[in-house]
């Protein structure tokens, strides 16, 4: 057995040192906007209220802040969920069909999505006015058909990881084709559904470029916007509103990623796996 290296205290402490500030340096702005979206009084400086409300959470649950977080929700699950759907229905036959050029093909997929979104904003604002999706709807329809590339080649793996006899198996049994995908490749590729329906979800909601280009009035905005646009509204910059917004804006994408935690970190290190 080799024994463990004992390290100086002058290295020990100059770990601690550094741990301690890395943990100060994430802490102090997470505790100052906590402290400034529940004081009534916030003024931008940080400081210990010496009273506590929940106003500054009620303010964003209502009115056109309200209607941004549905926005946000909306478009962000059904990208999520048309991604998921779409990706299925391309991977699979990539999978387990002989296609000529396959790898090449998908390969080149994923390389198209590393352009930068700069790069096609004008092509895509053009061909959006030219077809009337100036609106929620072609958000969705450019958030998906970005999220697509690597959810496929994602969900490639995690279908050829999936032993081709259990299917075969299935057929023997009378299973049709679509029977054998959705009570066979499928509850076994749940990881791989959840990480690919997590990645697309946090992609749509943390979206900025599109939504900012595509929609025209806060009503219509998401969060990631209507964050933006709440700075200096009314010639004042309500510190209290902005900072119980990024709490508010900031939960869903944490509490999804709780919610699918256990699926999120099996799909990971599944991936490519064969057996």
């Amino acid at each position: 057995m080799i024994s463990a290296v004992k390290q100086s205290p002058a290295r020990v402490s100059a770990t601690n040192l550094l741990l301690a500030f890395i943990i100060l340096a994430w802490l102090s702005p997470l505790s100052w906007l906590v402290m400034t979206s529940i004081n009534p009084q916030a003024t931008g400086g940080f400081s210990i209220p010496s009273s506590l409300s929940l106003e500054h959470f009620a303010s964003v649950m209502t009115g056109t802040s309200l209607r941004q977080f549905i926005n946000s929700m909306v478009i962000a699950i059904i990208t999520a969920t048309l991604t998921t759907i779409l990706a299925t229905l391309a991977a699979y036959p990539f999978s387990r069909l002989d296609i000529p050029y396959k790898n090449t093909l998908l390969w080149s997929l994923a390389l198209l999505r590393i352009l930068p979104a700069t790069a096609i904003i004008i092509p895509v604002f053009l061909t959006g006015r030219v077809m009337g999706l100036l609106n929620a709807g072609g958000v969705i329809m450019v958030m998906t058909l970005l999220n697509l590339p690597f959810a496929v080649l994602l969900l490639k793996n995690f279908f050829d990881t999936i032993p081709t006899e259990l299917e075969e198996a299935g057929y023997m049994e009378g299973a049709t084709l679509w029977q054998s995908i959705l009570h066979i490749v499928l509850p076994l590729s749940r990881a791989g559904l959840a990480v690919i329906w997590f990645m697309a979800f946090t992609s749509a909601w943390n979206e900025f470029l599109f939504p900012f280009l595509m929609l025209r009035s806060d009503e219509h905005f998401p969060m990631a916007v209507g964050l933006y646009a709440s700075f200096g509204q009314y010639g004042a910059t309500n510190y209290g509103f902005l900072t119980a917004y990024s709490i508010i804006y900031a939960a869903p994408a944490v509490l999804v990623y709780f919610l699918l935690k256990r699926n999120l970190t099996t799909g990971f290190a599944g991936v490519g796996v064969k057996g």
